[in-house]
C-alpha cells in the first residue's frame, strides 16, 4: 500500500521511499522517514495534492510522489 491509497483518518507506518523518487531527499528532511508515523488529513476531491501529518506538521504532496511512498497501516 502507497500513501496515494490511504484514506483520509487513516494512520499508518512508513515502510520504505522508492528509489526512482524525485524528491526523496526532501521528503526525508520534512519526517518522511521508515518507521515514522503517518496520517492522511486530507484528500483533494481532484485526487492531488494529500496532506499528511507527520511529525507533527501538515505536509501536502502531489499524488504521482505520494504512490512512491509505502506504508503499512
Amino acid at each position: 500500500m502507497t500513501l496515494a491509497d490511504m484514506k483520509e483518518n487513516e494512520r499508518g507506518i512508513i515502510s520504505y521511499i522508492s528509489k526512482d523518487c524525485e524528491i526523496k531527499r526532501r521528503l526525508f528532511d520534512m519526517g518522511f522517514i521508515k518507521g515514522n508515523e503517518i496520517s492522511c488529513v486530507r484528500r483533494n476531491p481532484l485526487g492531488s495534492p494529500i496532506a499528511f501529518n507527520v511529525e507533527g506538521s501538515v505536509i501536502a504532496i502531489r499524488k504521482p510522489d505520494a504512490e512512491k511512498v509505502g506504508v503499512v497501516l
